[in-house]
C-alpha cells in the first residue's frame, strides 16, 4: 500500500511500545486534519537464508510479526479516534483514515524515504526489536539527519507535566521553519511558545543588535498568531546544553535540523516532546527577516 501523501507517518517498532507514540500522531493528524499511516520495516539479511526465501528478503516468519504488530496498532489507532471524536475541540472535524505500510531492508533508508510522503514523522521512545532500537541510536540520528519532513520524537518522560513549546534558534534564515512549526504547534494546543538564542556578545551594543535580531525572527509569526505571546529568553552558554536543560518543564522542544550537534543532545538528553525540522536552504550569512 502507498503511504498517502501528507500524512502523519509513525515508526512502529514493535507493540505495545509503540502506543505512546501512535497516540500522539493520532492525535496531531486530527489536529491537522490529515490521514495517519503506520510503517514497521523488517530487517532484510543474506545470512542464513531458509530454503525457499530469496536470499537478502525478510522470512516469512517476520513479515507475518510485522503484520501482527501493525493490525495491533492500526485497532489501537481507530480506538484513539473513536476517543477523539466525541472529546472536547475534535467533534466535527474530519475523521483521519489509518493505512499501514510494511517495508523490507534498513530501517532508516525505509523511514527517511517514506518521510518524502508525509507531512510529519513520529517515533517512540524506545522499541524492543531484535536487532536493537530504530529509535535509540544511529538510527534516529539518520532518520532525523536526513528525513524530508519534520520529525518527532517522543522521548522518555515525553508528555509529562510540561507546558510550552520551547525553540532554539540561531538568528539565521535556517531557523525559519523551526520557528513556524513551534509557533503553529503552540496555537493549535493553546500553549506559551519560548524562543531560546544562546548569545555570543561580548559587549552592550552586541547584546542589544542581538535583541533585535531575535525580535526580528519572531516578527511575521506575531502577526500570523496575535494570540500567542512569546517570550524571548537570550542566554549566554551553549544551545544544545540550554535547550535541554530548559525543555525538562516543556511539552515540546523543536530544533532546526541542520543544527546537527544541537538536535542530537536534545534527542539524548532531554525528557519531553522533541521536532527537528528540516532547514531551508542556507544563504550566505543570512539572517532571519
Amino acid at each position: 500500500m502507498r503511504i498517502p501523501e501528507g500524512a502523519v507517518l509513525v515508526g512502529v517498532e514493535n507493540w505495545p511500545a509503540a502506543a505512546a507514540s501512535v497516540s500522539w500522531a493520532v492525535e496531531q493528524a486530527y489536529r491537522d486534519g490529515r490521514d495517519v499511516c503506520l510503517i514497521h520495516v523488517v530487517s532484510a539479511s543474506s545470512l542464513d537464508t531458509p530454503p525457499g526465501f530469496r536470499a537478502g528478503g525478510a522470512s516469512g516468519p517476520e513479515q507475518a510479526h510485522g503484520a501482527i504488530v501493525l493490525s495491533s496498532a492500526g485497532r489501537y489507532a481507530e480506538r484513539r479516534i473513536d476517543e477523539l471524536s466525541v472529546a472536547p475541540g475534535f467533534a466535527g472535524r474530519r475523521r483521519p483514515a489509518v493505512s499501514t505500510e510494511q517495508r523490507v531492508g534498513s530501517a532508516a533508508t525505509a523511514l527517511v524515504d517514506a518521510s518524502g510522503r508525509a507531512s510529519l514523522l513520529v517515533l517512540g521512545s524506545r522499541g524492543r526489536g531484535p536487532l536493537g532500537s530504530w529509535t535509540l541510536g544511529s538510527v534516529r540520528r539518520s532518520v532525523v539527519k536526513d528525513a524530508r519532513c519534520p520529525v518527532v520524537a517522543l522521548c522518555p518522560g515525553a508528555g509529562g507535566v510540561g507546558r510550552g513549546v520551547l525553540v532554539g534558534i540561531d538568528g539565521t534564515s535556517d531557523s525559519i521553519p523551526a520557528l513556524e512549526f513551534a509557533f503553529d504547534h503552540a496555537a493549535q494546543r493553546g500553549l506559551p511558545v519560548t524562543v531560546l538564542y544562546c548569545s555570543q556578545s561580548r559587549g552592550p551594543q552586541s547584546r542589544e543588535d542581538e535583541r533585535l535580531l531575535v525580535a526580528e525572527c519572531v516578527a511575521g509569526l506575531r502577526e500570523r498568531h496575535p494570540d500567542l505571546h512569546p517570550h524571548m529568553r537570550i542566554t549566554a552558554g551553549s544551545l544544545a546544553r540550554e535547550l535541554a536543560e530548559q525543555a525538562q518543564t516543556m511539552h515540546m522542544a523543536v530544533v532546526v535540523g541542520s543544527s546537527g550537534g544541537v538536535a542530537r543532545h536534545l534527542l539524548d538528553h532531554a525528557h519531553s516532546v522533541v521536532a527537528v525540522v528540516p532547514a531551508v536552504a542556507r544563504r550566505d550569512d543570512a539572517v532571519c527577516l
